[in-house]
């Protein structure tokens, strides 16, 4: 008798647990909200590009260096996860190659996170909207364009996301050809990297663009760090500095750890130009711990004149070359500058 009456208290209790303690949406719920986490970012593949010639990879199969930047904004008349999309190459954010806007959701039905890709009419006027969004909140997709089949389906395996266009599917032409080309592209996403292999190819199968070995652009988030330096004036790599006491002060300066760089310009006559230089280091092979590293170069030396690190997730790196000071500072707030 006593074990009938708490058996039914249990399951009354059961009937009458708050809503709240349910599951909230299903799988693919659960996948687009991480997939919403880990893709906003900067990414930059400047350390592929770094170890490619000491890894003796032929010239015709090396990656260009692109920096890709995926920015959350809102855009309400393209739904309520929306990226604006703006790629570059060499690190220099005026050598703009594709501008993007891209509309994520759950696709319940592909068993997958879709991912929409419009194309600006007017990209020119956007460039750089990913420092200061406003003026994409106005924007339509009837000021983009869009192509039927051109999706990106992305699928949670283990702790990454894979995606991918249906084979065949996203026809287009070609902007500089104006003929038909067939469009692929196969990408894996984690919370630190993403990998693209975007590839053309005619509709008979005759490349088009696209890394002939079939290996991807392997791009690493970045981290922003600031810094401020010293350049002690009249003084030289080498020099102990002892009688000297001019400096010249800079703060707020902006580099990353994928090899972002911060340029100084020095007030002497004549100016001396110095490089700092930033990169998270990864050795493609071997025992060699990953570290973050700071260099300095002196004009256009690709050689640096000198280098310190420390642990590669650091928060903080300074130098010291008694000629020469810096401290730069993990700096997450400056990520969108």
């Amino acid at each position: 008798m006593i074990r009938t009456f708490v058996l039914l208290a249990l399951l009354a209790a059961a009937r009458g647990a708050p809503a709240a303690a349910q599951p909230v949406g299903g799988p693919i719920e659960k996948d687009l909200a991480l997939f919403l986490d880990w893709f906003p970012g900067r990414y930059d593949n400047e350390q592929q590009v770094f170890w490619e010639p000491e890894l003796k990879v032929p010239e015709e199969e090396r990656h260009e260096r692109i920096h890709s930047i995926f920015r959350p904004v809102t855009a309400p008349a393209f739904g309520d996860h929306v990226f604006y999309v703006e790629q570059f190459l060499d690190g220099d954010p005026s050598k703009i190659y594709r501008q993007r806007i891209y509309a994520v959701s759950a696709d319940a039905g592909a068993n997958a996170v879709r991912l929409k890709i419009y194309t600006p009419k007017k990209p020119e006027a956007l460039a750089g909207a990913w420092r200061d969004p406003a003026p994409l909140k106005a924007l339509r997709p009837s000021d983009a364009t869009t192509v039927a089949g051109c999706d990106v389906l992305w699928r949670r395996q283990a702790n990454q996301f894979l995606g991918s266009i249906a084979d065949g599917a996203c026809r287009v032409k070609s902007s500089r050809t104006g003929e038909d080309i067939v469009i692929d592209d196969d990408l894996v996403l984690t919370d630190s990297e993403i990998w693209i292999s975007d590839r053309a190819t005619t509709p008979e199968g005759a490349y088009v663009f696209g890394n002939k070995a079939g290996v991807p652009h392997k791009l690493k988030k970045v981290r922003p760090f600031e810094c401020w330096t010293a350049v002690l004036r009249g003084a030289k790599h080498g020099d102990s500095g002892e009688g000297l006491d001019d400096w010249q002060f800079q703060r707020g300066g902006l580099l990353h750890d994928q090899g972002g760089e911060l340029k100084l310009t020095t007030d002497e006559t004549p100016a001396r130009a110095i490089r700092l230089k930033l990169r998270r280091v990864e050795w493609p092979s071997g025992p060699n711990r990953p570290s973050l590293t700071l260099y300095v170069h002196e004009g256009d030396a690709k050689r640096a004149t000198s280098y310190g690190w420390g642990e590669a997730d650091a928060e903080r790196l300074g130098i010291n070359l008694r000629w020469l000071q810096a401290s730069c500072t993990h700096a997450p707030e400056r990520l969108w500058e």
